[in-house]
């Protein structure tokens, strides 16, 4: 074996064998670099084997009961070569079969010894790789089984304090270290906290730690933090930040999404030992491990305090609150809920038709609007309360259902009806007698041109007044559920005979009235008066505020059990602020320069109409293009509803406008056209 070579190979000579001894001895100083030692029998060299961890051992055959000897060197991976003089055929075969690798009998010459050493020294070379291969490979499979453990044991736990004192033990045990430590960082990121201290003697375990904190800008524990990478110190001694000395340390910086969480760190205090690269390596893979659980549970602290707080929220509004998932489950509910729907606290879980038996909310929940809309209802209970119930629909969450009790809004509706049909009532009589008197001023005597002035004022007012008084009267009784006479009718004939009323007062102001409407509309059930007023209304609305040579619509089409029926218009448009109020009773669109007309109660009589016939009306604007008004009206016959308290079906209160509400010219009616019940503008 020519060359030098990094560790000299190590001989043991057994026996009787003085000439070959001091040959090798010779050759220690050459080239081959041999290391020889010498025992006189078996017993005498079995104790070196451990000491010595020779590469060859040349064992004298003629030594008595050699196969045992030859049996441990072949189980320790140590070559087993037999010397001394010739030995028969027999002898030979018996040696082998016990573990004999190689034989050099005598005479020995010395190219042969050589080579004889220089094949046993490699095959117990390598053999003791291969062992040492191994036996990292299995100590590897070791700290992987132990890294897969630990990853299973931090990605089921949720708790910080359950977290980290598994994270250092694990730390311990993959690197066979004598202590470990974890840190964790202040909100600041400028200071690391001791959270875990653990050691394999129990005595340095219990010892308190000092100090408990560190600067991450001037310590090697920050250095890790600063530099994103392991610290390794050693074999040596080494004076730590917090005064202890060590032989050798490992850190690793705990990182979780490129952000810094702490150190993950690991000493030998006593023992000469060392961290190997596959320490680092295990360390850092267990150090990632750590901060995405320490991270995860951090978060799901968070979400904890946070779902504390919005649950004490929730159970202290007054209003009724259901929370519904896209599939039906009812999964949240406060207090207020459950008293008014007598919901126990085990329907959580469980399907919101399995739980919740009131019609109206389950007719609410069944118009599932789409993500961002909101939907309107009035829910009246057993005992006369009355809510009005918002039904939004939330991404990632489901239909959040939160009603608001108006119980005395419609108590203090009622009254005001009431008074105004009292008052408008009683200020009938004396009103007539007024009109009376002023119509007779002329046949008393003759009225000079100032007079005659004054009287026809006076008379406009009263025409006014009159006006007024006749549009409350009527929307008292319709509210109060009178004033309908229900039989079956043609609705086209109804949009005929209003558009032939309305015709002189668009030609006097030369719009063009187009007509689309269907001979063979199915008949519905309704108030022909009534629904000819209706949109008598919207067609005088619709001449009234367009400009002259302007273009006015009437359509109507079956859709889906319906009649839809549209009034567009090419007129001056709503103001989006004004279009959710229209229908709201004695509101007046405002115009800049221009003063208010009519009393604004005529689309609140069309709403109120509508809605006793069991159908929707609602509209939709673009401010200086046009506007366009939709009724729908069900075909099949339908059970007018009384308006009083407790009993209406719609919503009082005027929503949001949506989008879609400024729209461009008037375009054709199509089945998504239709807004939510209760929603007056779309």
């Amino acid at each position: 074996m020519g060359g030098e070579r990094a560790d000299p190979i190590r001989v043991l000579i057994v026996g009787e064998a003085a000439a070959l001894a001091r040959m090798l001895a010779a050759a220690e100083g050459g080239p081959l670099r041999l290391e020889v030692h010498t025992a006189p029998s078996i017993p005498e060299a079995e104790p070196q084997l451990g000491s010595l961890q020779p590469d060859v051992v040349l064992l004298d055959g003629r030594q008595p009961d050699p196969d045992a000897f030859l049996g441990r060197l072949q189980a320790e991976g140590i070559e087993g070569v037999i010397i001394g003089p010739p030995l028969p055929a027999s002898e030979i075969v018996r040696l082998v079969r016990a573990g004999a690798r190689d034989f050099l009998l005598a005479p020995h010459d010395w190219g042969e010894v050589l080579e004889c050493l220089q094949r046993a020294a490699a095959r117990a070379r390598e053999r003791r790789r291969l062992a040492a291969m191994a036996e990292r490979l299995q100590r590897q499979l070791q700290q992987l089984s132990v890294l897969y453990e630990v990853g299973q044991a931090l990605t089921a736990s949720l708790h910080v304090e359950e977290i980290l004192p598994s994270i250092v033990e694990a730390a311990i045990h993959l690197t066979r270290a004598e202590e470990g430590d974890l840190w964790l960082l202040d909100a600041t990121g400028q200071v690391l906290h001791l959270q875990v201290h653990r050691s394999r003697d129990a005595e340095a375990a219990a010892a308190p730690i000092s100090p408990t904190t560190m600067a991450v800008a001037d310590s090697l524990l920050g250095r890790a933090v600063r530099t994103g990478r392991p610290i390794r110190l050693g074999p040596g001694v080494h004076r730590l930040d917090t005064g202890i000395l060590v032989r050798s340390l490992l850190y690793v910086p705990l990182q979780a999404h490129g952000r810094a969480l702490g150190v993950l760190g690991v000493i030998h205090r006593l023992q000469e030992a060392s961290f190997s690269e596959d320490d680092v390596h295990f360390l850092t893979m267990l150090g990632g491990y750590a901060a995405v659980a320490i991270e995860k549970a951090r978060l799901f602290e968070a979400i904890q305090r946070e779902k504390g707080k919005l649950e004490a929220l929730l159970q202290g509004i007054e209003e009724p609150v259901l929370v519904v998932d896209f599939e039906g489950t009812l999964i949240l509910m406060n207090r207020s809920a459950r008293q008014h729907l007598s919901l126990p606290p085990e329907a959580l879980g469980r399907p919101l038709r399995a739980v919740v038996a009131h019609e109206e909310i389950r007719s609410l929940f069944d118009r599932r609007p789409p993500v961002g809309q909101t939907v309107r209802q009035e829910i009246t209970f057993p005992n006369r309360l009355t809510f009005q119930a918002s039904l939004t629909a939330v991404d990632g969450v489901g239909y959040v259902m939160v009603m608001q009790d108006i119980t005395y809004l419609k108590e203090l509706d009622r009254i005001k009806s009431e008074f105004v049909s009292i008052v408008s009532h009683d200020v009938r009589t004396p009103l007539t007698t007024i009109r009376g008197y002023v119509s007779l001023l002329p046949r008393v005597g003759p009225l000079n041109p100032r007079q005659q002035e004054f009287v026809e004022k006076v008379e406009r007012a009263m025409q006014t007044i009159v006006e007024l008084l006749n549009n409350l009267l009527d929307l008292s009784r319709l509210e109060a559920g009178y004033a309908l006479s229900i039989e079956t009718c043609s609705l086209a004939e109804i949009l005929n005979e209003a558009a032939q009323i309305i015709r002189p007062q668009a030609e006097e102001k030369q719009h063009a009235l187009i007509l689309e409407i269907p001979p063979d509309l199915p008949p519905i059930q309704g108030d022909p008066r009534r629904l000819e007023q209706v949109f008598l209304n919207l067609l005088s609305n619709a001449v009234k505020y367009t400009p002259p040579g302007g273009r006015i619509t009437l359509r109507a089409r079956v859709q889906e059990g319906h009649i839809a029926v549209q009034v567009s218009d090419t007129g001056v448009g709503i103001p989006p602020a004004d279009l959710p109020h229209i229908f709201s009773k004695f509101y007046r669109v405002h115009r800049e320069g221009e003063a208010a007309e009519g009393t604004g109660l005529g689309l609140a009589i069309v709403k109120s109409i509508v809605e006793r016939h069991g159908g929707r009306v609602w509209a939709e604007s673009e401010l200086g293009k046009g506007s366009t008004f939709t009724v729908l009206l069900p075909c099949q016959p339908v059970r007018t509803l009384p308006a009083r308290l407790g009993i209406r079906s719609g919503s009082t209160q005027e929503p949001e406008p949506a989008q879609e509400q400024q729209r461009g010219q008037p375009r054709g009616i199509s089945p998504g056209d239709a807004p939510a019940e209760g929603d007056p503008a779309g």
